[in-house]
């Protein structure tokens, strides 16, 4: 009687052992690297979103600077690179353009990365019509 429950015992254990104990921590360690990943990628998706909409609102405010406050290209373009400074966008350029009633402002920098080699460039333009009195 001893025996059958033994027999029993063993059969079970190599059930075990035959089936698929383990897959578990295999498909954590497989799966948790991807989920890392993919996280890091959410994350700098959104900064490379926040870089660009920092830059076109800069943009925008260097353009009503000109435009409409009468402000000077260097002035607009001084505050302009300020704002970009502070929101952690390296390497800006801005190109301010009056012309027949617009002005047009385009700003570029580098978006930065969370890892080294991901950061990326963000190119912005706005155009903002002159608004002065006329005669009539």
């Amino acid at each position: 009687m001893m025996s059958s429950a033994v027999d029993h015992d063993d059969e079970l254990t190599r059930a075990r052992l035959d089936g698929d104990d383990g897959s578990t921590s295999l498909t954590v360690a497989l799966l948790t690297p991807i989920f890392v990943v993919l996280m890091f990628a959410a994350v700098q998706a959104a900064l490379w979103g926040h870089a660009r909409t920092e830059a076109r609102v800069a943009a925008k405010s260097a353009a009503v600077q000109v435009a409409r406050q009468g402000s000077s290209a260097d002035d607009a373009r001084a505050t302009a690179a300020a704002n970009l400074a502070d929101a952690g966008i390296d390497d800006v350029e801005i190109l301010i353009t009056p012309g027949d009633g617009v002005v047009v402002v385009q700003v570029s920098g580098n978006a930065r990365g969370i890892l080294l080699g991901t950061s990326r460039r963000v190119r912005v333009v706005e155009a903002v019509p002159v608004e002065e009195l006329t005669e009539r």
